[in-house]
């Protein structure tokens, strides 16, 4: 289903984020490309679907692995264990949410699903989330920071992905 500037203005509204610095984001992350999904194998921050909290820390042979640990929780309904464990570390849609993201803000679906307007409704959650935590201290620049690396992180006094702060603060600019 196409995300149209309607979808992005309605979620925009229900989550209190500028629909301009939504559409930043999905062209920043994928172009806006629906079907746009990477996995990022290194992705450390994993969700436990049946505690509802972060998975424990990795042991560093599992780090890159493509195969879960025994332990890794899933949804069998949906999926195997492998599949739980990819899918959490792929980032999916126009705003490349990651699977694990979206798991910890209620996403109980085929990762794919996240490809259109649900992983838009999840990104944007998320970008509240992230508005409400950064924004007061960092402005649009500290959640941009944030949505990309998971937290504000400073390096010789600029953002520590200050290149992807700065793209998207230059196309919600010309939006």
């Amino acid at each position: 289903m196409t995300v149209t500037a309607k979808d992005i203005y309605a979620l925009g509204q229900k989550y209190n984020v500028a629909p301009g610095f939504i559409r930043a984001i999905m062209v920043v992350e994928s172009d806006a490309q629906e079907c746009a999904w990477r996995t990022e194998v290194a992705y450390r921050y994993l969700w436990n679907v049946h505690s509802d909290s972060p998975f424990r820390s990795l042991k560093p042979e599992e780090i890159n692995n493509e195969k879960a640990p025994a332990d890794f929780p899933y949804l069998p309904s949906i999926g195997s264990r492998n599949t739980e464990w990819m899918g959490q570390q792929a980032s999916w849609g126009p705003m490349q949410i990651m699977g694990a993201v979206a798991r910890e803000h209620g996403f109980r679906g085929y990762f794919p699903e996240l490809c259109g307007v649900i992983g838009v409704q999840y990104g944007t959650l998320h970008l509240s989330k992230l508005m409400s935590r950064f924004f007061d201290k960092h402005g649009y620049a500290g959640v941009a920071a944030a949505y990309n690396a998971g937290s504000v992180r400073f390096s010789g006094g600029h953002f520590e992905n200050q290149g992807y702060v700065d793209k998207v603060l230059n196309v919600f600019r010309d939006m």
